[in-house]
C-alpha cells in the first residue's frame, strides 16, 4: 500500500484542484491510498465509515477527506502498519504551530484563550475598570483560574476615535502591571498590544511572550528589525483605516501576502506569526463588511498559520441586535464558536470562564465518534 497527500501541486486535473482548494479552507487534507490490497481496504472501508471521513474508491485506490481529529485516529487505529508512518509525516508536515516567545503552542486541534488586560481609561468595553494594582492582580488570577492560556496588556485605546497617548505615557501605564504579573504568575504567557516601536523596543526587553500590532508590523521599518532581533509571537492585525474601501476579501489575501513577504524578507520565522483580520477596524463602520469578515473568514486558512478571533463584545452586535456591551456575552460565544469551527484558533476575549467552556465543548464534539 502506499499513502500520499493530493496537493495542488500534484493534482491532476480541475475537479482534483478544486478538492484541494476546498479542503485546505476546511483545514482537511485529501489522502490517497494506492495499491490496496482486499483486507486492507475493508479495514479502510470501516475505519472511515467509523470516523466520519468522506472517501472514493476506484480499482485499488481509495482517496479520503480527513480532518485532525479523524487522522489521529486513523494513525492510532494503525499504529501497526509501517505504510502508516508515511501518515503520521503527512500529520506532522501539516501541524499548526506558533512560537511566542517562551512557548511553542499546537493549534492543530485546539485553540488558545487569549484574555484581554485592558489598564486604559478609554477601551470601549472595560475602560477604567483596572488601574489600581490589587484590581488588576486580582482580575488576572481569576482569568488564569477560569482558563485563560495568555494574558495581554494593553495600555493605548485604538477604539475608534481614541485619543493617541505618549510612548513613554503607554510603557509607564503597563510596565508596572507586566512585572507584576510575571512575579506572580510567572509561568502565565504575556502579551502586549502596541503599536509603537518603542513600546514594543521596551516590552521586549521585559522579555514580554507576544506583540499584538493592529498595523501589522509593516507601517515601520524599526518594527521588523525589532522583530527579527527577538523571539515574541506575533500577531499582525489587517488594518482597514489604514486601506481605501470598499474591501473584497482578494483585498484582504493580498494585504497579508504583503505582510507575510515582508516578514520574510526580514528574515523573520512564520512559525512566529498568526493573522487578525481585524473586525471592526474600518473608517466606516460598516456592518456588513464586519459580517463579511466573519462569513469568509476561512479563506484566511490558505496560509496555513494560526488565525486570531477578535470579536469580544465588539460593536457588530449593537448594530445589528442593539445590544449593550455588558449584554453581548451570548452573542460573542455564538459568533467565537462559528469562527473557532471555521478555523480561528487564537481567541481574543473578555470573558475568559464563558470562553473556555466553548473551547472544551467544541473539541470534545470535534473528537468524539459513535462507539
Amino acid at each position: 500500500m502506499k499513502i500520499s497527500l493530493l496537493t495542488s501541486q500534484n493534482a491532476q486535473n480541475s475537479g482534483e484542484q478544486l478538492l484541494v482548494q476546498q479542503a485546505t479552507l476546511n483545514q482537511e487534507l485529501v489522502i490517497v491510498f494506492k495499491d490496496i490490497e482486499d483486507a486492507q481496504r475493508q479495514r479502510l472501508v470501516a475505519l472511515s465509515q467509523q470516523y466520519y471521513v468522506n472517501f472514493t474508491e476506484s480499482g485499488t485506490t481509495l482517496t479520503g477527506i480527513f480532518d485532525g481529529p479523524a487522522l489521529s485516529q486513523f494513525i492510532e487505529a494503525l499504529a501497526d502498519q509501517p505504510a502508516f508512518d508515511d501518515l503520521r509525516k503527512i500529520q506532522s508536515d501539516h501541524a499548526i504551530t506558533w512560537q511566542a516567545g517562551r512557548y511553542t503552542y499546537d493549534l492543530t486541534h485546539s485553540g488558545l484563550v487569549y484574555a484581554i488586560l485592558n489598564t486604559t481609561p478609554d477601551s470601549f468595553y472595560d475602560g477604567g475598570q483596572y488601574f489600581n494594582m490589587d484590581d488588576v492582580m486580582a482580575h488576572v488570577s481569576a482569568m488564569i483560574a477560569q482558563g485563560a492560556d495568555i494574558i495581554e496588556v494593553g495600555g493605548q485605546s485604538t477604539r475608534p476615535g481614541y485619543t493617541e497617548i505618549s510612548s513613554e505615557d503607554e510603557i509607564a501605564r503597563i510596565m508596572p502591571f507586566i512585572k507584576a504579573i510575571q512575579k506572580t504568575f510567572p509561568d502565565i504567557a504575556i502579551a502586549v498590544d502596541t503599536y509603537k516601536p518603542d513600546v514594543m523596543r521596551a516590552v521586549i526587553d521585559a522579555g514580554v511572550d507576544i506583540i499584538n500590532d493592529i498595523n501589522g508590523f509593516t507601517d515601520d521599518p524599526t518594527k521588523l528589525t525589532l522583530m527579527h532581533d527577538s523571539k515574541v509571537g506575533m500577531v499582525s492585525m489587517l488594518n482597514r483605516r489604514l486601506m481605501d474601501e470598499p474591501i473584497s476579501y482578494a483585498n484582504i489575501i493580498e494585504t497579508f501576502h504583503d505582510q507575510i513577504n515582508a516578514f520574510k524578507q526580514a528574515d523573520i520565522d512564520l512559525k512566529r506569526v498568526s493573522l487578525d483580520p481585524g473586525v471592526g477596524f474600518s473608517t466606516v463602520g460598516n456592518l456588513n463588511n464586519d459580517l463579511g469578515l466573519i462569513h469568509g473568514i476561512k479563506q484566511l486558512n490558505q496560509f496555513h498559520l494560526p488565525v486570531m478571533a477578535a470579536v469580544s463584545n465588539k460593536s457588530y452586535l449593537q448594530k445589528l441586535l442593539g445590544l449593550a456591551k455588558d449584554d453581548r456575552v451570548t452573542m460573542t460565544l455564538i459568533t467565537e464558536a462559528l469562527l473557532y469551527t471555521d478555523g480561528n484558533r487564537i481567541i481574543r476575549v473578555h470573558n475568559v470562564e464563558e470562553t473556555a467552556q466553548m473551547r472544551q465543548l467544541l473539541d470534545q464534539i470535534a473528537g468524539s465518534y459513535l462507539a
